[in-house]
């Protein structure tokens, strides 16, 4: 449930933004392009005189060094966009933590197994909700869980994190690909 929701949101939310980053990556490599091809009409003018073997080495090594470039500005375009899609994901993580109240730390609470928990680390918003769900434990509030919980065991060896911070965590690398096939469309791409 949160996932679908979080992938909804990513979509309206970044699509402005990543495709005005889209653009310009695009943009600036276009221009790299441009550039690399007036390079090489330069050099097929200069080299007009030399052996044609000589002419086709310059022409590969600036067509080379062309396409690097525009495929190292691409790249840091798109690691700059990663970025900020995944704090865009980040912020919307209290917005859904707020959305689904107390059902959702129910839910998430449930996923959790039986055992004597010694501390479970919660979000103010839902210690209460811990206190019912975990009346032996201590209960320590966290701000910077938006939603769901840490529960950790009397002697510290066992640690389950099951917040929405950490299933965003686990699930961007398959999710990143997607909103990445998404964009490109959008701002021109294959």
């Amino acid at each position: 449930m949160a996932q679908q929701e979080l992938e909804a949101r990513l979509r309206r939310e970044g699509e402005g933004e990543a495709l005005n980053i889209w653009r310009n990556a695009e943009a600036e490599a276009a221009q790299l392009r441009r550039e690399a091809a007036l390079k090489i009409d330069q050099q097929r003018q200069a080299a007009a005189d030399r052996l044609q073997g000589e002419n086709a080495e310059q022409h590969a090594a600036a067509l080379s060094a062309g396409r690097k470039q525009a495929q190292s500005c691409r790249l840091q375009a798109e690691e700059a966009l990663a970025e900020r899609l995944k704090v865009t994901a980040q912020q919307l993580l209290e917005e859904l933590a707020q959305a689904g109240g107390t059902p959702l730390f129910q839910a998430l609470a449930a996923e959790i197994p039986v055992y004597a928990w010694q501390q479970v680390k919660v979000n103010p918003r839902d210690a209460v909700a811990a206190r019912n769900a975990f009346p032996s434990a201590t209960i320590v509030t966290d701000k910077e869980i938006s939603a769901g919980l840490e529960v950790e065991s009397s002697d510290k060896r066992i640690r389950i994190i099951n917040s929405l911070e950490k299933r965003l965590i686990h699930i961007w690398p398959e999710l990143l690909p997607d909103l990445f096939k998404e964009i490109r469309p959008m701002a021109g791409e294959r």
